[in-house]
């Protein structure tokens, strides 16, 4: 069986691509492959944890920045210090795939571009993982699908909108698909006492609870208790709690982050999703595989997943006098919704399977591939060496004072 090295994104299972990813991964040690996940030393004990549980080697490494210097985050560093890492990446990255004898890599995100490079330099194929709809913060990536398209092997994207999107971009080749998939627990909903509004996912612009907030507020149904679970960015939870406190609401509530979300919800209790951007909307799977009644934004992740489930209502991003209607026809046929949505749980969790969610890329894994030389070998000192002797004392104290630098700016 081939050993296959996945570069992963974040170090957090706190996401989309890596919940998603991590099944996939889980699916092919199962069936016998040798797995080893590369990613940024995030300091996630939870993330490590899980890889450890399942037979993953996992390695994590300091960065600066992991994702391409223009990607979405800041540079916790110098540029002169963002291109050593760089290098060191790629550099580490050939070590592992040398000492592990990967047959493929796989990057999970195209927001990262080393494992692309490492794969060129040592001829073996190199798959491609994109998540990312190349709207707002990721459209700085459209720039580089040419690199994308040059340094792959095969290229996958989430079906649907996306998938689409990327093949009208890139005409040369076939776009692959998968879809996201998340284990969904067993365990029946808690019993509710009444109904409640919910919303499950990070407080951010980008999911857009303001405007949740906002449709609640023309609602006016005060004695409606609304429910945000989720982490937060601090300048948007600022807003929340000032958009809370300006209209004296009394039944709205920040939980914050939950190992487990789906435990505080109730059988009573209507989703909602108001998510500007989503590349499939794994929340929203998860509620309606939960049998809870949801209502969530037409952004194009939601209407991707709504083409393999067909179930859900849908209001118009920014329009908040829809979602406040769709609202108010929820909580006054709430038991007729339920219903519906308890009748076709068994036929949507039939249509939802790791298996079907990953059979493209499974099929492209088990094909045997040629090692390709490519003529970016002949850079690869250019591309991975950098300035430090390790028999040189300064040097490794250096090396010691940069390590504990990174650490700390990453770890804070």
């Amino acid at each position: 069986m081939k050993n296959i090295l996945f570069i992963s994104p974040t170090g957090t299972l706190d996401n989309g691509a890596e919940i998603s990813i991590f099944n996939l991964q889980k699916l092919l040690v199962k069936q016998g492959y040798h797995v080893i996940n590369v990613t940024q030393a995030s300091g996630d004990i939870p993330y490590m944890t899980a890889f450890e549980s399942v037979g993953i080697k996992n390695f994590m490494l300091n960065a600066v920045k992991w994702w391409w210097e223009d990607a979405p985050g800041p540079v916790q560093g110098t540029q002169r210090e963002l291109y050593h890492y760089y290098r060191e990446h790629i550099a580490s990255i050939q070590h592992i795939v040398e000492d592990e004898k990967i047959d493929l890599i796989i990057t999970n995100s195209v927001n990262m571009f080393q494992g692309a490079v490492v794969a060129a330099i040592e001829g073996i194929p190199h798959f491609w993982l994109i998540h990312e709809f190349p709207e707002d913060e990721f459209s700085y990536y459209v720039d580089k699908l040419d690199f994308v398209n040059e340094f792959s092997t095969e290229v996958f994207a989430v079906q649907g909108r996306l998938q689409e999107k990327l093949q009208e971009i890139i005409h040369n080749r076939k776009i692959h698909s998968f879809y996201p998939f998340t284990k969904i627990s067993d365990t029946p909903l808690s019993v509710g006492e009444k109904t409640r509004i919910v919303s499950v996912g990070r407080l951010t612009e980008r999911k857009n609870q303001l405007e949740l907030l906002e449709a609640y507020s023309k609602l006016n149904r005060p004695e409606i208790e609304l429910i945000l679970i989720g982490n937060f960015d601090k300048e948007y939870k600022q807003k929340i709690v000032k958009f809370i406190d300006e209209k004296a609401f009394k039944n709205v509530t920040l939980v914050g982050p939950q190992d487990n979300p789906w435990s505080l919800i109730t059988d009573k209790d209507i989703f909602v999703s108001s998510s500007k951007m989503e590349t499939f909307g794994l929340v929203y799977v998860e509620a309606l595989l939960h049998g809870v009644p949801s209502i969530v934004s037409n952004n194009p992740g939601h209407l991707s997943a709504n083409e393999i489930f067909d179930f859900g209502k849908f209001y118009e991003i920014g329009n908040t006098d829809q979602l406040a209607n769709l609202l108010a026809d929820s909580l006054k046929n709430f038991d007729t919704q339920k219903k519906e949505s308890l009748s076709v749980l068994t036929e949507l969790r039939k249509a939802y399977s790791v298996g079907k969610a990953y059979q493209e890329i499974m099929d492209f894994i088990e094909r045997d591939f040629d090692k390709k030389s490519n003529s970016i070998r002949h850079l690869s000192k250019l591309l991975m060496l950098n300035d430090y002797n390790p028999n040189k004392l300064t040097a490794r104290i250096k090396r010691i004072i940069k390590t504990i630098l990174i650490k700390t700016r990453i770890l804070r």
